[in-house]
């Protein structure tokens, strides 16, 4: 049995797997840069369109009919003409709690969100622990490759904690390569990222 990977249709049910599966793909560093509200935070701009969290740059992957995995990604257009409806989004949602988190999202968009032109972004992907090992994985990564080649991108990006070595490790196996390091700090912890690349 395969998994079926297809777009996102924007619906409800859609955006409360979307902010689960965002947690499953960064358990600390959401709720440390978006604080409790994070999940209500991605439900509403996975509802919305034109911004960096929209259903518009989500693909789900379902197996035996359940949504098992997400892969968020765009290339660098939708980055320049989205990142500021992003945060008016985001501060609208969050009010008052954003702006003391704006320093710490400045910080993240410079570091983990910074693409060059030609890039193709891969910002996350998870797949529930119940449906691991099933190839799912992999799967959304050679559909971030296609829609990599399908926007005419000339390489892809992606953002992982230097701590997580079975992902990296998987990361270079596809064929993935180590580009540079940088951290983003939230609160008093450091995260430390390794930017790690592949032509398309």
């Amino acid at each position: 049995m395969k998994a079926i990977v297809s777009p996102s249709k924007g619906t409800p049910e859609e955006a409360k797997h979307f902010a689960r599966l965002m947690r499953l793909s960064a358990p600390e560093y959401f709720p440390a840069l978006l604080g409790p509200k994070f999940a209500e935070v991605f439900e509403k701009l996975f509802m919305e369109k034109k911004n960096l969290f929209s259903h518009e740059h989500v693909v789900f992957a379902r197996f035996e009919g359940k949504i098992a995995g997400m892969l968020l990604s765009y290339d660098w257009r939708s980055k320049k003409k989205e990142e500021t409806r992003t945060g008016w989004l985001m501060m609208k949602t969050l009010g008052f709690d954003f702006l003391k988190q704006l320093l710490a999202f400045i910080s993240s968009i410079s570091g983990s969100g910074r693409l060059g032109e030609g890039d193709y972004y891969i910002s996350n992907i998870a797949v529930y622990q119940e449906f691991r090992g099933k190839k799912i994985g992999k799967a959304l990564m050679l559909e971030a490759e296609r829609l990599a080649r399908e926007s005419e991108a000339k390489r892809l990006a992606l953002d992982v904690e230097r701590d997580n070595e079975i992902a990296i490790a998987v990361y270079k196996k596809l064929g993935y390569t180590i580009e540079r390091e940088h951290e983003i700090e939230l609160g008093r912890k450091k995260y430390e990222f390794y930017r790690m690349v592949k032509p398309t």
